[in-house]
């Protein structure tokens, strides 16, 4: 990839992902609580094997959720990607609804400063909500509606360096969004006013994470971890009838999440590991989380990968690589009588190398289904496809005089 369409590339990326960061999500009856559902996910080879990735690192690809994997990158690169969600709803009485969207997710860059330091910084999402309940009156005098839209996101800046032992990083984060209530109500005669209120939350904080990997023989070992962060949110509220103005001012906190990986490579051609992680969300004051009981939120990852050949001269078939793998992820609201929200999902995924093996394609698709009848009287049959590309270029490194 030369420098122009780099450059050009990483532009069009940037302004594409500024102006979508905050409306593209697809729809799900589960982020209508506290600040919705969590994107809180690494990049598309990880999710292409279950969303490992606190072990895993390569000099192509950057990871998000643990900075010390950087330390492998030696070119600058650019890594962008794209996602389409589609969820089918079962509701009980047989009542159903369809979802789908899709949008540019999220931008980063990496760029070495010297051997075994990189830093980084972004733009990702952090959570997402998008939902609307409606209902007609028996009597058809009236019809009532609550839709919710908005997320929140999360500009990171980092930095990781390799201590001969193990490899270090760390990430601030920084986080922005806004969430959207809009209750309607319409009445059918003319002699009723009809009424619309418009609830804005708006988000802004400060964060910070960190983590460490190491290596041991065929072995990857990975951990991070999440400070606790508090946000600032500013509550507004617009009526039909013409007021308009803030209403509330008070904060959030995001609790302090943990999360370890183990990665096997007993040769170059095959790859395996699982992860987990945790977020105390129990923890929160159910007064901050807008009257939401949270609950801990738990993630279990597990994948393997394989490339037939490492020899550039091979058939590009046998220099892709093939990745499966699952997900277990407990979302981090109750329902209603106490219930849990269980996701699984069974993933695939494939990396594309071109540009001489400098550069790749990353492509996964996740299919399986959020909640069910009998537990939260509400399944979401989901299938996610996941796309990046991850273009180089050499910055800020002299050549080699002859």
């Amino acid at each position: 990839m030369n420098r122009k369409t780099f450059l050009l590339l990483s532009r069009y990326l940037f302004l594409v992902s500024l102006l979508l960061v905050e409306s593209a999500f697809a729809g799900s009856i589960f982020s209508r609580r506290g600040i919705g559902l969590l994107r809180y996910r690494d990049n598309v080879r990880a999710i292409g094997m279950g969303g490992v990735g606190m072990a895993m690192s390569d000099s192509i690809s950057f990871y998000f959720l643990n900075p010390a994997s950087l330390t492998r990158i030696n070119l600058s690169r650019i890594q962008g990607d794209f996602r389409y969600e589609r969820a089918s709803v079962d509701l009980s009485r047989h009542v159903t609804g369809l979802f789908s969207d899709a949008s540019v997710n999220s931008l980063g860059l990496a760029i070495p400063i010297k051997a075994g330091h990189v830093m980084t910084f972004g733009v990702r999402p952090y959570s997402f909500s998008d939902f609307e309940f409606a209902q007609n009156q028996t009597d058809s005098s009236y019809s009532e509606s609550l839709r919710g839209t908005g997320g929140l996101s999360e500009l990171y800046l980092g930095f990781a360096a390799d201590l001969g032992a193990v490899r270090a990083g760390v990430t601030a984060d920084f986080y922005f969004g806004r969430l959207n209530r809009i209750w309607r109500l319409n009445y059918v005669s003319g002699e009723l006013r009809n009424s619309e209120d418009v609830r804005n939350r708006h988000f802004t904080g400060v964060g910070l994470h960190l983590g460490l990997q190491a290596q041991h023989g065929k072995w990857q070992l990975g951990t991070a971890a999440g400070l606790p962060a508090r946000l600032n949110v500013k509550t507004e509220l617009t009526t039909l009838g013409g007021f308009s103005g803030v209403i509330d001012k008070s904060k959030l906190r995001l609790p302090f999440w943990f999360g370890a990986g183990l990665g096997y490579a007993p040769n170059r051609h095959w790859l395996f590991g699982a992860d987990y992680r945790t977020q105390r969300w129990s923890a929160v004051d159910p007064d901050e989380f807008f009257g939401d009981r949270g609950v801990d939120s738990h993630d279990i990852n597990f994948g393997s990968e394989v490339i037939p050949s490492l020899d550039a001269l091979d058939g590009y078939f046998k220099r892709i690589s093939y990745r499966l793998g699952g997900a277990y992820r407990q979302l981090p609201y109750e329902e209603p009588a106490g219930k849990k929200v269980r996701e699984l999902t069974v993933n695939l995924g494939l990396g594309l190398p071109f540009g001489r093996g400098y550069n790749r394609i990353d492509l996964a698709l996740e299919i399986g289904k959020r909640g069910s009848l009998s537990s939260n009287l509400v399944k979401e049959n989901i299938v996610m496809i996941h796309a990046a590309i991850v273009g180089s270029e050499r910055w800020f490194q002299r050549s080699k005089r002859r």
